[in-house]
């Protein structure tokens, strides 16, 4: 199998279980293989013993922060994209994320199409 046409891993981190929901299924409906977790701590957890070719976080979650997220994908995964999805695009925390070496961060609502878009072209783009 090429690395064209090998189904991708993403991790998807998201508060709101419904939004969360809602992304994996697109994802997987595109061709993606999704992980979906609310907890930050999960991801954390899941990220250090896991391969994922790229991220996908809030900045705001419960019980955490999606900048533990980044940072720890950051850790383990360095050739891994990561993109924020965030009500919070112009924040001090969506900057933070900039400099740790977020590709995207991207606003919501997020019309899926830009979200696919900038996945694809961040993974292209290792």
């Amino acid at each position: 199998m090429s690395t064209e046409s090998a189904v991708r891993r993403i991790l998807v981190v998201d508060g709101e279980p419904v939004a969360m929901g809602a992304l994996c299924d697109l994802l997987s409906m595109d061709g993606y293989a999704t992980v979906g977790l609310c907890e930050p701590d999960e991801a954390v957890r899941r990220l250090r013993g896991e391969l994922f070719d790229a991220v996908i976080t809030d900045v705001v979650l419960p019980g955490g922060h999606g900048l533990d997220v980044v940072r720890t994908a950051r850790e383990f995964r360095p050739c891994a994209p990561v993109l924020i999805v965030t009500g919070q695009v112009n924040s001090l925390a969506s900057d933070a994320a900039r400099s740790l070496g977020v590709r995207r961060v991207l606003g919501k609502p997020l019309r899926y199409e830009t979200l696919i878009s900038a996945l694809r072209d961040s993974i292209q783009g290792r």
